[in-house]
Formats: structure tokens, C-alpha cells, sequence
């Protein structure tokens, strides 16, 4: 018979409860040490679970209970400092539920705590007024030994630390790892804790805000949030969010009513709603108090068999509602590695172990400072923290579309989650969570990086180099040979320059892009017109590269938001190229100054793209919201585009090779001595450079099988053959089809349409 496992979990908040019933579950002997007399107190404010919380929850039978005390957020609204209205959408709740497969709710901290508590069978293995004050580890048997204030002393095979912001597990983590391994916790983990806000929370009853949803008042340097409590019970949450002085730095101690009573007095004719001051909501308050809201990511979260989750490995800013959720998320992540190292005889591998629990820590760093940074952001935003934040909170954000661009922000914060690999799956949405995707997601490294966005400057100058270092005039060019090749040079730059424009257009369709450089395809256009392509596309091409560094640029829908677009995309290549098309055969023969057709032509593409959209969308019924913006119904009409793109292009480079191909062949690198040559040389070898760039990208995250070296010689052999143009589009058609397939679900039947569902 195997030996015994057991697992100390150190705190009995949502974290510890949490991992208690999914061991359980998964078969495991535990021991829970909680240090206070009740793991339920009715204190503290309420517990916001997400959809990727609630779908965990939802697998170990805590879920439909927690809804029946809950409220449901089915709406969402935003305040001025004025107190006007100026985000409101009624949709919120459904389109969660739809996407997710799970709406957000709202309960009170002691409801969630008591429904796990009550969860839990082995009550025997739960100990209350357990304070941890010593931990040592067996370095040959490999085991933990726990002691309590009390002088009890447990012991078991992994410690897990669950035991907050205050964590004695993290302090004793640390003495351990710096008497043993000296350097092991970096000194960014020891003085990175900060806090830039204090918030007041409370409870009032029947304060007159709106039932049913979720507000948010913006003001400048605080904001506030509100959500019901239990629906039907007149109970609301409050939060004031003010911003310090100065950052404070370490741990905290708890703040006094004097500060609470400050900041309320201070904020007190904040207009909060219709009719309702902070200082009218805080005398309708059953319970307030005042905590100092601090914020840090551990790098190291672990160290041999001692691990830290929750607030006690990253405490992060309630502004996303992601504390709870993600603390949950990481018991789940515990859970599945415990099970792996079951099921391949592991557990008393401590290499495995460690490894397994480094893989954890790596991952959760990852995600857990994504969720940090994107929570900083909100609350900048939402506190006006300076002119470019009141903008964008006042008069950019409340004017773009909900859709576009509060969904998949929201998406990016819930859809990298795990859930509990060995028990039945929860209910799915529309939108994929990172297990149900075919991609493996993780962030590219800096080095990775910033090598490809040197490749691409490379790229860039090295034809010029030649020319300035190796070509030189070739005397048995003519003066009629220049002309010539000058021409068709600058013919074939046009060309090039229509996937390309394609490419920006379909770009800026993508929510991604709604607030970023690439938002629209003709201030691009305009200056390629104006500074040339082989300078434009370069620098584009760069910040593409940095902007999708991140883990959360994979998690955002890949494909156009706009069905009308996708759709228009073809006519207005067709309605507006056939012109220069035609005139590419007499442009064969030699300068006819139709340079301005083309010029033109590529700047009227986003153009006619927007308005197709418009006229399809008031003459048809073309789907729209949701159901574009989380599919990929777009991805046939985006393909037949760049196919046009790739047989015209091939057609103009087989065209010109025969034409013109002995004598570039014959001037070799000497016809980089013409200024039109050096800009096509650059901007073909830039291209095919992106063209590596894309395929080894989607390769990376696992988006395709296909071998990078198979790639790249059909790569080469694709711009030799069938010329950079063509190659681009087969190319950028190719990876983002993979790309969009990788993120959607792996299974041809969608979970929503499977039987049962």
C-alpha cells in the first residue's frame, strides 16, 4: 500500500476552505489550522465571485447555495463626480452568463465562508484558535512539522499557507529559505508590499442606490463602488477608495476610526447617486471600517514543500474583484498538481514536487500580475488620477461600444483560469477558458522579444547596407535599364502595398485595437503614402510585436468585431482596385504616372470597408455583438479576401520575373544602387521577416503542428515564387486562421449545443 499524504493548510478563509473540500473531493488526508475562533465572523464587507471563480465552485457543489444568498450583477453603471449617469448597460448579467457561463454575484463575506464551512465533511480536520508560529521542515524524510501557539504540533507532507496579507506561513517561509539557501527570496518580494490606497467599506441598509447591478462613481483621487447584497434584503456593499498622501510601503497595521472618520468627513458631499451623498450613505451604514489596500506579487511563492497562495502569495486591488476568485483559482491549481503526482506515483518525489510547485509558481506569477496591473489601471482610470485617465474615464471609454470594449477586457481577466481537471467539467459559454483551448498561452520573453523587433530593423536597413557597402554602378546598365527598373520597382511597391493595407484594415477591426496604435488602417495608409511603405511598415510591424508580448493579447478575440466589415472587405477590393489593376499591364512597358491611382486606391480600402459595413448592416440583418465578437463567423470572408490578394500578386510576380528577371539577375546586388530598388529590397525582406516572425509565433503557443523549419522554407520558397505580396497574405490568412481556431474550443461540437447541456 502507498504511504500516506497529508496536507496542512494553514488558514480558513475562501483560499483554505476552498482547497479543504476539493482535497476532499480528490481523496486527500488534511489538517486546517485556523487562528480564530470562527472561520464565519460577520465581519467585513462582501465577496465578488466571477465566473472563473464560480465555475470552480460550481464543480464542488458550493455554487447554486451561494446564488441563493447572493445578488446577481445584471447591470452595470458608472457615476461622475457630478453623480451622472455616464456608462450604463442593462445587458451585463445576460451577456456574462452567455459568454462565461456564469453571471458575476455579490454575497456577504460570512455567507461564502459559512456555505464552505458547511461544505466540508471532515470536520474532525478542521481546528479553530490553531495560530502557526513555528514551521520546520524534515530534510530526509521530507516532511513539514507545524507548531501552533498553543504548543501542538502537526505534521504532514506540503504546508499550504492560506493565511492572508499578515501571513505567518510567508514569514516563516522566509526565515527558512534565508538560513538554508541564502538569496532564494529575492528582495523585491520582502520590501515590494505597497499601498497607494486606504478604503473605507460598509454596509448600508436601504441607502437608495439602484437594485440589480453594480455601480461605480468616478471623483478625482477616490472612487466609490456598490453592489446589493442577498437580493431582496436592502443590504448594500460600499467602497471608498481614496489615494494616499505617499505610497506607503510593508506590511500595515490595521488603521484606526480615526482615519475612517477622516476620510468620511473629508468626502463627505461626494454626489454618489440620485439624491445620496457619501456622507447620507455613511449615516445609513450598519458597519463600516478602514483598510489600508496593499498590493504585491511574490515572485517566489514557494520553497520545498511549503507553498503560499491566495492574499498570502499576492494581494491584488479589489477595484477588478479578483482577490477571492484568484485565491480560489490557485487552491483548484494545488488540488490538480497533488492528483497529477498521485496518479504517476509521485507524491513522495520531492523533485516532483518542487518542480510541479515551480511550474505553479511561474504560471500564477504570470497571472496574478497581469490581474495587479490591469487593477492599478481601473482605479487610476476610475479616480481621474491625472488628465489622460479623466479622458479616457469621462469622455473615450463611455462613448465605445460595451461589446467591443468592456467584454473582452473582462474576458481576458476571467478566460486564462483553470478549473479542477478530475471532477465534471462546469458549464460552459461562449467564450473558451484556457483548458478548453487547443493553444498553449504563455507570455513571450523579453529576449524573444526584443529579438524579433531587432530582426525587423535589421531587416529594414540591410538592403541600404549593401548598397552603401557593396553596390556599386554597373556599367552595362543603360540609362533606359534604370528608368525601367526604377518603374517596375515602384509598380511592385504599390502591389505590396495592398495586402498590406488589407492587413491594417482587418487589424483595426479587432478589439484588441479599439485603443491602440493600430485603431485605424488610414492614418497608417496616409503616412506609408507620404514617408514610404518600406519606412511605415517596419515601425508598425515592431509595436505589433511588443503589443502582443503579453499573455491577455491571446485571451482577447482574434478575429474582426464588425461581421458588416468582414463581409465588405472583398467588394471594396474588387470595387476599388480594378482600376489599377487593369492599368498594371501597360504599366509593364514603362512609366505611365499612375503611381497616384494606387495611392489613392489604398487609402479609399478602409473607407469603403466602413461604409460596406454601414450599408450591409441598414439593408440586412447582419448579426452583431456577441455573437461576432466572441466567434469566428468572420474568419471565411477574411480568407477569400486574402486568396484574391495572393492570386493577383502571384500573377504580377511571375509577370514581371519572366519580364525583368535576367536583368536583375545580371545587376545582382548593383541594382540596390536605385533608390526605388533599395525601398522594394527593404520592404520585401521586412515582410518575409514578419512572415517568419507569424509562424514562429503561432508555433510557440501551440496554435499549430506545423514544424517552424516546414514554415519557413515554404516561407522562402513562397516570396521566391509567388513573391512577398502573395506570401504576406497566404501567410497572415494562414496563422491568424490557426491563431482563431487555437483559441476557440478544441472539439468540433461546441459544449453549449453537446447533449445534457
Amino acid at each position: 500500500m502507498a504511504a500516506s499524504f497529508k496536507v496542512l493548510i494553514i488558514g480558513g478563509g475562501i483560499a483554505g476552505l476552498s482547497l479543504a473540500i476539493m482535497l476532499e473531493a480528490y481523496g486527500f488526508e488534511y489538517e486546517l489550522l485556523e487562528k480564530h475562533a470562527d472561520v464565519a465572523p460577520k465581519l467585513g464587507a462582501g465577496v465578488g465571485l466571477t465566473p472563473n471563480g464560480a465555475r470552480i465552485l460550481d464543480q464542488i457543489g458550493v455554487w447554486d447555495e451561494m446564488c441563493m444568498h447572493a445578488s446577481p450583477v445584471d447591470s452595470g453603471t458608472a457615476l461622475s463626480p457630478q453623480g451622472q449617469t455616464v456608462i450604463f448597460n442593462p445587458h451585463m448579467g445576460e451577456w456574462l452568463e452567455r459568454l462565461f457561463g456564469y453571471k458575476i454575484h455579490f454575497l456577504s463575506r460570512h455567507d461564502c465562508l459559512r456555505i464552505l464551512f458547511n461544505k466540508i465533511q471532515r470536520r474532525s480536520s478542521v481546528h479553530l484558535l490553531q495560530e502557526v508560529v513555528k514551521i520546520e521542515t524534515d530534510g530526509i524524510a521530507g516532511r513539514a512539522h507545524v507548531e501552533t501557539k498553543d504548543g501542538s504540533v502537526y505534521t504532514g507532507d506540503i504546508v499550504v499557507g492560506a493565511d492572508g496579507v499578515r501571513s505567518n506561513v510567508r514569514r516563516q517561509l522566509w526565515q527558512l529559505a534565508d538560513a538554508e539557501k541564502p538569496g532564494y527570496i529575492p528582495k523585491q518580494d520582502m520590501t515590494g508590499i505597497k499601498s497607494f490606497y486606504t478604503a473605507v467599506i460598509g454596509v448600508a441598509r436601504n441607502p437608495g442606490l439602484h437594485e440589480g447591478g453594480s455601480a461605480r462613481a468616478y471623483n478625482h483621487h477616490r472612487s466609490y463602488f456598490f453592489q446589493e447584497g442577498r437580493k431582496g434584503s436592502g443590504e448594500f456593499y460600499w467602497w471608498l477608495c481614496a489615494k494616499n498622501e505617499e505610497t506607503k510601503t510593508g506590511i500595515i497595521p490595521k488603521l484606526s476610526n480615526e482615519v475612517k472618520q477622516r476620510l468620511l468627513d473629508r468626502y463627505a458631499d461626494d454626489q454618489i447617486g440620485d439624491n445620496l451623498t457619501l456622507g447620507s450613505l455613511s449615516q445609513k451604514s450598519i458597519y463600516s471600517t478602514v483598510i489600508p489596500l496593499q498590493e504585491f506579487v511574490l515572485q517566489k511563492c514557494f520553497y520545498k514543500n511549503i507553498v503560499l497562495i491566495g492574499d498570502t502569495f499576492h494581494k491584488l486591488h479589489p477595484v477588478a474583484g479578483q482577490g477571492a476568485n484568484s485565491a480560489i483559482e490557485e487552491s483548484a491549481f494545488i488540488a490538480d498538481i497533488l492528483r497529477d503526482l498521485r496518479e504517476r506515483n509521485a507524491l513522495h518525489d520531492r523533485i516532483a514536487l518542487e518542480q510541479a510547485l515551480s511550474e505553479f509558481q511561474s504560471e500564477r506569477f504570470v497571472r496574478t500580475t497581469a490581474l495587479r496591473e490591469d487593477a492599478n489601471l481601473v482605479q487610476r482610470m476610475e479616480s481621474l488620477d491625472n488628465p489622460v485617465m479623466k479622458l479616457m474615464a469621462l469622455y473615450i471609454v463611455p462613448r465605445l461600444p460595451f461589446v467591443v470594449a468592456f467584454l473582452p477586457q473582462l474576458g481576458c481577466s476571467f478566460t486564462p483560469a483553470r478549473h479542477l481537471k478530475y471532477l465534471p467539467p462546469p458549464k460552459a459559454g461562449l467564450c473558451p477558458f484556457s483548458q478548453d483551448m487547443k493553444a498553449h498561452i504563455r507570455p513571450r520573453s523579453v529576449l524573444a522579444t526584443a529579438s524579433w523587433v531587432i530582426s525587423l530593423i535589421l531587416a529594414a536597413f540591410f538592403p541600404y547596407l549593401l548598397s552603401r557597402y557593396v553596390a556599386a554602378e554597373n556599367d552595362s546598365f543603360t540609362r533606359d535599364d534604370f528608368a525601367q527598373l526604377s518603374h517596375v520597382a515602384q509598380l511592385y511597391l504599390s502591389i505590396m502595398a495592398v495586402p498590406i493595407s488589407g492587413i491594417w484594415v482587418i487589424e483595426s477591426y479587432k478589439a484588441s485595437s479599439l485603443i491602440s496604435p493600430f485603431t485605424s488602417a488610414l492614418m497608417w495608409i496616409l503616412a506609408s503614402n507620404y514617408w514610404g511603405w518600406e519606412k511605415t511598415v517596419p515601425f508598425y510591424l515592431c509595436l505589433h510585436v511588443l503589443a502582443s508580448q503579453s499573455v491577455g493579447h491571446y485571451y482577447m478575440p482574434q478575429t474582426m468585431t464588425d461581421l458588416g466589415a468582414a463581409k465588405s472587405l472583398l467588394p471594396a477590393l474588387l470595387l476599388i482596385y480594378w482600376i489599377p489593376a487593369i492599368r498594371v499591364r501597360s504599366d509593364f512597358h514603362g512609366p505611365t504616372g499612375n503611381a497616384w491611382v494606387w495611392h489613392i486606391a489604398h487609402c479609399v480600402l478602409p473607407v469603403a470597408v466602413f461604409l460596406g459595413s454601414i450599408a450591409l448592416k441598414t439593408v440586412s440583418n447582419v448579426p452583431k455583438g456577441v455573437d461576432v465578437v466572441f466567434s469566428n463567423i468572420d474568419l471565411p470572408y477574411q480568407q477569400r479576401f486574402q486568396k484574391t490578394i495572393v492570386g493577383f500578386a502571384s500573377a504580377v510576380h511571375i509577370t514581371l520575373g519572366l519580364k525583368y528577371g535576367r536583368i536583375l539577375l545580371d545587376g545582382g546586388v548593383d541594382v540596390l544602387s536605385l533608390s526605388a530598388m533599395r525601398s522594394l529590397a527593404s520592404l520585401s525582406v521586412v515582410m518575409m521577416v514578419w512572415c517568419f516572425y507569424s509562424a514562429w509565433e503561432v508555433r510557440r503557443i501551440k496554435a499549430t503542428s506545423a514544424s517552424v523549419v516546414y514554415a519557413w522554407m515554404t516561407i522562402l520558397l513562397s516570396t521566391i515564387f509567388s513573391g512577398p505580396a502573395a506570401t504576406l497574405a497566404s501567410t497572415c490568412s494562414w496563422s491568424k486562421t490557426e491563431l482563431a481556431k487555437a483559441t476557440s474550443y478544441q472539439h468540433e461540437e461546441h459544449p453549449m449545443t453537446a447533449k445534457g447541456h
